[in-house]
């Protein structure tokens, strides 16, 4: 009975190699073949007479109010740390106690001081 049970294991083992191998071999990509891209023009192109406008300054540069909002840069105002302090601490700016280095403040705040 071992030798026919060995032998349906072997026959199924056969059918499914070559149901595999069947499927792997009919379902596989066919290469792609690529078309030539077409040719780039490198002939030199002149520009319409009268389109292009040269000039010093954007469109409206200076003819009214600005559009957005102030530019960049550091602004006045009150500072941590009391007189002549501008950082946190003590008079004289820097660690509680004297000079030396410490934390700028925000530009307006008026925090702390005598």
């Amino acid at each position: 009975m071992k030798d026919q049970t060995n032998l349906i294991v072997i026959i199924v083992a056969i059918v499914f190699m070559i149901g595999f191998s069947l499927a792997f071999a009919l379902t596989q990509r066919k290469p792609l073949t690529l078309q030539d891209p077409p040719a780039v023009p490198v002939a030199p192109v002149a520009p319409a007479e009268g389109a292009v406008v040269y000039a010093n300054a954007l469109p409206n540069a200076g003819s009214g109010p600005a559009a957005g909002g102030g530019g960049g840069g550091r602004q006045g105002g009150g500072r941590i740390g009391g007189p002549g302090g501008g950082r946190i601490g003590g008079p004289g700016g820097g660690a509680p106690g004297g000079g030396g280095p410490g934390i700028a403040a925000p530009s307006g705040a008026a925090i702390g001081g005598n």
